[in-house]
């Protein structure tokens, strides 16, 4: 008799490092500087204030994670507790705001320039692109392994600018005193802290795995949590190395490479700027197409997508939608895009595709007593409600605060885009609604969609 094959599901040092891969990344690396310009030595604060803005929908996430755990976690939370036609919406969305993909690659490719002028920045950045489409190529435990050493690696370069840089911070009075806190008034301080945000999430994307680990129930809420508490305590060391070192006009807008080359030899600088800066870069990347994939898989399985799009390698990756998403990733770096403009604009449409599945928790407890009784993890009915508000408040802001930066261009791309993604909707609609009454589509042996017999 034929020996039943054994799933390995993911484990909990798998699931932290992806998402410390996914959370350390562009944001520490170049908006440390920018923050600085905004509020002084404020900036180690405002990473705090940045930790409680993020914990509103993690939080969120969390619970549903641990309530109803899948594959594709996000995307089903918002159809089972939205609705099929906005799931399908949110999902279009997530493909267009993985843009950001490209601002990893970009930012990979200007410190590699820094070290090595005169290199070709385009070719740089689609390399490492590749690099990391092809590791999750090969499953998602193979690119677990490979995120697992890099972040590593970074970890390590993070401690060692932090353990070096602290001994070279003299006087810790200015983080004490409003004045040199707040120089530009708590606007300031916020706008610095809501700009921060985008350093610290990645987290909730765990959901992401909910069917491929372990006790998911307990793993995701605890996986997120412990991953954001240890990245904000990492960043709030950085800053204040970033803010102490040198006086504040040689390091506003500036990133992190200015100070480690006063702490750093000329060797580890570039040890650091190799195994810390570059590296983070790289993670951040290869997390995103570690996770990126699932949502799609499932819309496939509710019709809405043609079954032939999921079929699978030998590895059990989806290869066509990995595909997908490394070519939306790899556009921008092909058309030069910059990267402050890639990260903006990638980070307002992700703030707008990001309330559906806060929005989700709102219904959990109406539409799935059953998961929300069971769940490890659960919140009270009132804060359900008034969490998701809360983070209509903050993702609306940062919409907000987007809008004269990205342009009329952006927007109205993006508003093209998204009215023939609901005309895809409308016309899609009737033939996924015979295929779900005829019983859905099913998986085949070697993982692929068969349609039902």
């Amino acid at each position: 008799m034929a020996k039943a094959t054994v799933i390995k599901k993911l484990k909990f040092w798998d699931l932290m490092s992806i998402s410390l891969g996914q959370i350390i990344g562009t944001g520490v690396v170049v908006l440390t500087g920018v923050s600085i310009g905004m509020t002084g030595y404020g900036a180690p604060w405002a990473f705090l204030l940045a930790l409680g803005i993020v914990a509103i929908p993690t939080i969120c996430i969390a619970a549903l994670g641990s309530a109803i755990p899948s594959t594709g976690g996000n995307y089903t939370y918002v159809r089972d507790l939205l609705g099929s036609k906005t799931s399908f919406f949110y999902l279009a969305l997530l493909v267009a705001g993985q843009i950001i993909l490209s601002s990893f690659a970009i930012g990979f490719a200007e410190y590699a320039d820094a070290l090595i002028p005169g290199l070709n920045m385009i070719l740089v950045a689609a390399g490492v692109m590749v690099l990391c489409f092809v590791a999750n190529l090969f499953g998602i435990r193979t690119a677990a392994r490979f995120q697992a050493i890099m972040v590593f690696g970074l970890l390590a370069a993070l401690a060692l600018y932090i353990g070096l840089g602290l001994s070279h911070v003299k006087d810790y009075s200015p983080y004490l005193s409003a004045a040199t806190i707040l120089p530009n008034g708590f606007g300031g301080f916020f706008a610095a802290a809501f700009l921060l945000r985008l350093s610290l999430i990645g987290s909730e994307f765990v959901s992401e795995f909910g069917d491929e680990m372990e006790n998911p129930g307990k793993m995701i809420p605890l996986v997120m949590g412990l991953s954001l508490l240890v990245v904000s305590l990492l960043y709030i060391l950085i800053a204040v190395v970033a803010t102490g070192v040198l006086p504040l006009a040689e390091i506003e807008g500036r990133n992190l490479a200015t100070t480690a080359k006063v702490i750093f030899s000329p060797g580890v600088y570039v040890a650091f700027i190799v195994g810390g800066v570059m590296i983070s870069l790289v993670t951040s990347l290869n997390a995103i197409f570690a996770w990126c994939t699932r949502g799609l898989y499932m819309a496939t399985e509710d019709g809405w997508l043609p079954a032939k799009l999921a079929v699978v390698n030998r590895f059990g990756t989806p290869y066509i939608f990995l595909t997908v998403f490394f070519v939306v990733g790899v556009t921008p770096i092909l058309t030069g895009m910059t990267l402050n403009y890639v990260a903006i604009l990638g980070n307002a449409v992700g703030a707008i595709f990001g309330l559906f599945p806060v929005l989700s928790l709102y219904n959990l407890a109406k539409r799935n007593p059953g998961a929300y009784r069971r769940a490890p993890f659960k919140l009270p009915v009132l804060m359900m409600k008034t969490l998701p508000l809360m983070a209509v408040l903050i993702y609306g802001y940062g919409i907000y605060a987007s809008w004269e930066f990205i342009g009329n261009t952006g927007w109205l791309l993006l508003l093209g885009y998204s009215a023939l993604v609901m005309l895809y909707i409308h016309f899609r609609e009737p033939y996924r609604v015979k295929i779900q009454a005829a019983g859905g589509e099913t998986h085949s042996r070697n993982g692929g969609i068969n349609r039902p017999v």
